[in-house]
């Protein structure tokens, strides 16, 4: 290392000095050559020192403002997060009858007959709303029939009884005990097995039992 100094500050002398001539020798070197040349090196050694120590110092500096910018960078573009709404709940429900397009459509949750109807494009002019509660909630798989004034005036028997062979699962739920998922069961169950031929057969329905049964038999006719 010694050696690369001096062969440094030797080249920097001849270049501001021109070279040494050959065959001087030491001992013909003018009073206070050795120490002025000494010194040259020495001040060529500090300033390449203070160089290498100044680089040193500036680039781990550097890169460390650099890896700062690049995270900060990075947290300018990173992606964010949102919950994502669920989908909301919705029925499907079999709008048949006297509409425009009757079928199987899909509401929200919480919609009512009257927007069953108008899902299905509207009621036809001979359809009888009357006997229909419009703004009732209606349930999942449900079918909703729209029956026409004639339909409506066979649903009911004798003494104002409800006809279960004839009445939509609607006029269905004006019947004691009777809701409209018990009310589409029976009309369900009707059309499976045809007609009933009593009162008394409709507790092959599931959910109708005895005491159902007994409220049905002054209300319900076939």
């Amino acid at each position: 290392m010694a050696s690369a100094w001096r062969e440094a500050a030797q080249r920097a002398y001849t270049a501001a000095h021109g070279a040494i001539e050959a065959g001087a020798d030491a001992d013909d070197e003018p009073p206070g050559w050795r120490w002025s040349w000494s010194r040259r090196t020495a001040v060529v050694a500090v300033l390449a020192l203070a160089l290498v120590a100044v680089g040193v110092a500036v680039v781990p500096r550097s890169l460390a403002g650099g890896g700062d910018r690049e995270a900060v960078a990075m947290e300018s573009v990173a992606p964010t997060t949102s919950a994502v709404p669920f989908a909301a709940a919705a029925v499907v429900v079999h709008v048949a009858g006297a509409v425009a397009e009757p079928g199987v459509y899909e509401l929200p949750s919480g919609a009512r007959v009257q927007d069953a109807i108008d899902a299905a494009g509207g009621a036809l002019v001979p359809a009888d709303l009357d006997v229909l509660n419009l703004a009732r909630v209606v349930v999942d798989g449900e079918r909703l029939a729209v029956g026409e004034a004639a339909d409506a005036a066979a649903a009911g028997g004798a003494d104002g009884k409800v006809n279960v062979n004839v009445a939509g699962a609607d006029a269905l739920t004006a019947l004691p005990g009777v809701g409209p998922v018990l009310a589409q069961r029976i009309v369900d169950y009707r059309e499976e097995h045809g007609p009933f031929a009593s009162v008394e057969a409709l507790d092959a329905v599931s959910g109708i039992g005895p005491a159902v049964l007994e409220g049905l038999r002054d209300a319900a006719t076939v």
